[in-house]
């Protein structure tokens, strides 16, 4: 883990040098890593979908073979052995913690104590934002993830949409986790999360493509 920090932490510096701006750094560095990181978020999206899929089809096994017991069972545990290898896929999302989170903490262990062309009205990137327009920009962007599914070509087939609650919670642990956060992780949380936002468009529309030329 030290090494990853480390290796982040030379890497965040480098890109200052060249910029001069460490607002800039932290968008570029942030921007740098997730994209290192989009095979593995795609698959793991990839992954999640074929569950969905498989569940759908033990589902509709149950139906078609309830009077015949023993090739039901017969069906099922090819669906398991399936869906054993789905769930290998999805842990291999899990090698992005280390480095996400060494991301994380190698922003908020920042000892400069500047400000950014990003965000003029600010003094110290080190402070929280006193006007509160980065927490306000932060949940409006965490937000629009969720709001995908109403627009009919980003939904996924059999997507639930979103309910009112869920949108309360969005809301509420977004203000929570950056009304106090230093400008700098305000500055990372807005990046990281626009930069998810365009993943996540950008697979739906990929996967309701090859969804369409299958059928």
């Amino acid at each position: 883990m030290s090494i990853i920090f480390n290796g982040l932490n030379s890497l965040l510096n480098f890109v200052f040098n060249i910029t001069g701006d460490w607002g800039i750094a932290i968008v570029l560095l942030t921007l740098f890593i997730r994209v290192i990181l989009l095979p593995l978020s795609i698959k793991q999206k990839i992954n999640l979908n074929k569950q969905q899929s498989l569940q759908e089809k033990t589902e509709a096994l149950k139906i078609k073979y309830k009077n015949n017991k023993k090739k039901l069972d017969e069906e099922i545990l090819k669906l398991q052995q399936e869906n054993f290898k789905t769930m290998i896929g999805c842990l291999s999302s899990l090698l992005q913690l280390p480095i996400i989170s060494s991301l994380y903490y190698v922003i908020i262990r920042m000892p400069v104590d500047a400000g950014t062309y990003l965000i003029p009205w600010i003094t110290s990137i080190k402070l929280p934002d006193k006007y509160f327009i980065l927490p306000f920009i932060y949940i409006l962007v965490s937000l629009m993830p969720n709001l995908l599914p109403y627009i009919k070509f980003l939904k996924l087939k059999k997507q639930n949409n979103i309910n009112v609650s869920n949108l309360l919670v969005t809301v509420v642990f977004s203000l929570i986790i950056s009304i106090k956060a230093p400008i700098a992780l305000g500055i990372y949380f807005i990046t990281t999360s626009l930069f998810s936002l365009i993943e996540e468009i950008g697979f739906k529309l990929y996967y309701n493509n090859i969804t369409i030329n299958k059928a």
